[in-house]
C-alpha cells in the first residue's frame, strides 16, 4: 500500500463513524485556525515511518487527534470531560475498526498509548490524541526501479525450488535456510497450493516476512512442502 492509500483508507473508515463530523491530514494548527472545520473531527499528522528492508514491512507512523467543541459555561470542566470521554469511546471504535480481519494488507499497532487534551485557538476544543502506526508488506525488487544503475539481474530471473519435509515440531511457522530472504513465488503443501496474504492467514494461506513462513494450521510429522523461489 502508498501512503495515499494509506491515509484514503484511514479518511473514509473515520468519516463513516457516525460520531464524526470531519477529517483533515496535516498540522493540527491548520485544522484548528480553520473556520470551516465541522466538529467532532479527525486531524491525523504524520509522524516518523520505518523501511524494514530484512523484514521487507514498510511502516507508517501518524499521530491521530479527535476533537470536539467543548461549551464555555460555569461547568466548562464537566462538559469538557465528557468531550474526552466520547472522543476516548470513538478512538476505541476506530482501532477497533482499524484492526478488522477484513483488512489483510496492513496490520495497526496493537499498543496506543493516549493523551487526553485541551486545545485553545480559535475554538475551544478537547478530546484525545494517540500515536499508531500501519504496516505493510514491501517488496523491494530492484528489477522494476526505473534505473539505469548496472544492477546484475540474470541470476534474478532464474527459479529454484525447494522442498521440505516437516518433523511436525515446527507449528505453525516454518524457517527454512534455503529460501531466507527470498521472494517466494509458489509454495504448495502436500498437494494443495497454499497463497500468500499479509496477515491472519486461514487453513489455504501463508505469510512471509522473509524469514518464517507462517501458517493458520500447524504442521505434523512428514508433512511435505515444495516452494517455488526467485532471488528477486
Amino acid at each position: 500500500m502508498t501512503l495515499n492509500q494509506v491515509i484514503a483508507r484511514i479518511r473514509s473508515i473515520i468519516l463513516a463513524h457516525k460520531q464524526m463530523r470531519s477529517f483533515k491530514f496535516g498540522p493540527p494548527s491548520d485544522a484548528l485556525t480553520d473556520h470551516t472545520t465541522k466538529y467532532p473531527c479527525a486531524l491525523l499528522q504524520d509522524t516518523s515511518g520505518v523501511l524494514d528492508i530484512g523484514g521487507r514491512v514498510d511502516t507508517y507512523g501518524f499521530r491521530l487527534f479527535l476533537l470536539d467543541l467543548a461549551n464555555v459555561s460555569e461547568d466548562a470542566k464537566l462538559n469538557e470531560l465528557d468531550v474526552q470521554s466520547d472522543m476516548r469511546s470513538v478512538a476505541k471504535d476506530l482501532l477497533a475498526e482499524f484492526n478488522h480481519q477484513s483488512f489483510q494488507d496492513w496490520k495497526v499497532s496493537q499498543s496506543n498509548a493516549t493523551v487526553l487534551l485541551r486545545e485553545e485557538l480559535d475554538d475551544l476544543t478537547a478530546g484525545i490524541y494517540f500515536d499508531l502506526t500501519f504496516s505493510t508488506l514491501w517488496e523491494p525488487d530492484a528489477c522494476a526501479v526505473p534505473t539505469d544503475s548496472p544492477i546484475q539481474t540474470e541470476d534474478m530471473k532464474l527459479v529454484y525450488d525447494e522442498k521440505y519435509v516437516a518433523s511436525g515440531a515446527e507449528g505453525k511457522n516454518l524457517t527454512i535456510p534455503a529460501i531466507l530472504g527470498k521472494k517466494l513465488l509458489l509454495v504448495t503443501r502436500e498437494n494443495q497450493p497454499i497463497y500468500k496474504v499479509s496477515v491472519n492467514p486461514d487453513a489455504l494461506e501463508y505469510t512471509w516476512d522473509g524469514t518464517v513462513i507462517g501458517l493458520a494450521v500447524p504442521v505434523v510429522a512428514g508433512e511435505r512442502f515444495l516452494i517455488l523461489y526467485r532471488n528477486y
